[in-house]
Order: structure tokens, then sequence, then C-alpha cells
């Protein structure tokens, strides 16, 4: 899909775009979501997959469908969307290696773009970033790093049934001392923040005619168990499932 300017959406519809009003329930919903469908692996995409590429990558082992290029870069796909990793690895005394099983830390230049298909989300999105990841020799490594995304993405909302929403999504991210696995590849802990800036139309059965703009705080909290909890602005509380992309509300 392709982005649709804010002039369009103004165009298309009857209602006033404002940008000073706050969220409402319906647009955390959907926004609670849209963060669930890039973080979790569901659909071949999301930060949970990116993290373990690294891993695998740095350790030496090629994740499916990658492949070095000629750059030196590690590309590859899933389900329609494209993944480039520049890694630099260094073993355990900080000298650089040729990534392997002595790497021991890692710095990365992350980004993926193309269409986002899951279940209830299909999206355009464009994403960069850098990642330093530390520990690989440990049970546990360790990811700090940020990035920034565009999101274009057509929800079929899981909260609302018959109605369907679009929404344009432009963010920055923060990633904090994201644990994970180094034998299995999995996020245990830590956070990740996202400030995000929205424009949303809404349609369908049930739905009136919208045409907003806002910002939300996201913030994440990693579990072992494969979920992570999810705080819009201080006040919306929701579950995701890291695996699947489910996401409920808890408040």
């Amino acid at each position: 899909m392709k982005r649709i300017t804010w002039l369009t959406f103004g165009s298309l519809l009857v209602a006033c775009t404002s940008s000073s009003n706050p969220p409402t329930r319906e647009q955390y919903d959907d926004t609670a979501q849209a963060i669930a469908s890039t973080t979790a692996s569901s659909g071949g995409g999301g930060d949970v997959a990116s993290m373990s590429d690294t891993v695998s990558i740095s350790l030496g082992a090629m994740p499916a469908g990658f492949s070095l290029t000629g750059n030196g870069h590690f590309h590859g796909s899933r389900l329609g969307v494209d993944y480039d990793y520049a890694i630099t690895c260094k073993n355990a005394t900080g000298a650089t290696n040729l990534c392997g099983p002595a790497t021991d830390q890692a710095s990365v230049d992350v980004s993926w773009s193309g269409n986002l298909d899951t279940a209830n989300v299909d999206a355009d999105v464009s994403r960069t970033g850098h990642w330093a990841v530390t520990g690989l020799q440990s049970d546990t490594a360790t990811f700090n790093g940020d990035s920034t995304f565009s999101f274009d993405a057509t929800l079929t909302s899981i909260f609302r049934p018959g109605v369907t929403a679009t929404y344009s999504f432009d963010a920055s991210a923060s990633y904090d001392d994201i644990r994970i696995a180094t034998q299995q590849r999995q996020v245990i802990g830590g956070t990740a923040t996202f400030d995000l800036s929205a424009h949303h139309q809404v349609t369908g059965a049930g739905a009136n005619n919208v045409d907003a703009s806002f910002d939300v705080h996201a913030q994440i909290t990693f579990h072992a168990d494969r979920t992570a909890d999810l705080v819009l602005d201080g006040s919306q509380h929701y579950s995701l499932n890291l695996s699947s992309g489910a996401v409920a509300r808890t408040n």
C-alpha cells in the first residue's frame, strides 16, 4: 500500500482534523495493535525477529533466507519484508573479528522495509536504526540502541469487529538493556520506548468517520515467557504476545 498524505486524508473526509485532542480509547487500541505488529515475530517482521537475526549472524549462524551481499551486508526477506544488517563484530578483548562463534559484541546498522502482513494488519513499513550488542559469549546478550520508522497501516480492529482503520505513523524508538537468551535467541527482558505521531482515518460498520492527528508515548516491558507489557501515555495498559502479535487490553 502507498503512503496516503495528510492532504489526501483531508480531502476524503468531512470531519475536521484536530492535532490538539488526546487520543480516544479506540485510537489507543489501534495504536497498541499497530505496535504489536512491528514488535512481534508474526507476519515475518518485528523487532523480536530482528534481534534474533542479529544474535545469529553475529555468532556465525545465517538465518534462513539470508545471505552475505557484495557490500558486506547481510540481506534477507520474510513474507514481503526486506532486512539489511551491517554488522561489525568484536571478540572478548575488543578486537574486530569476522562474525562467528568468538564474537562477544557487535555494532549493527539495521534497516527493514516492505509490506508487513499479519492477520489483522496490512502495512507498508520503513525502519532504520542502530544497535550495540554485548555479552554474546554469555548466556544473555544485551541490546541498546535506537531507530526511526514510518508505518502506513490498515488495521482490522480486534477490539471493534467490522471496523477498519487506516493510520500513518512516524516514530522514534529507544531500546534499553533488552536482554536476549543467546542459545534460544529469545528476548527475555528490558524495555523499549516509542514516541509516535499518528494520522488516522476510520470507516466501517458501527464506526463514525474520523480524520484526526495525535501523539502517543509508548513503553514496552519484555518478559521471559514471550509476552510484553505495553503502556500508552502512562495510562492505557495492554499485554502483547511476542510470538503471535496478539494484543489484549488489561485495564
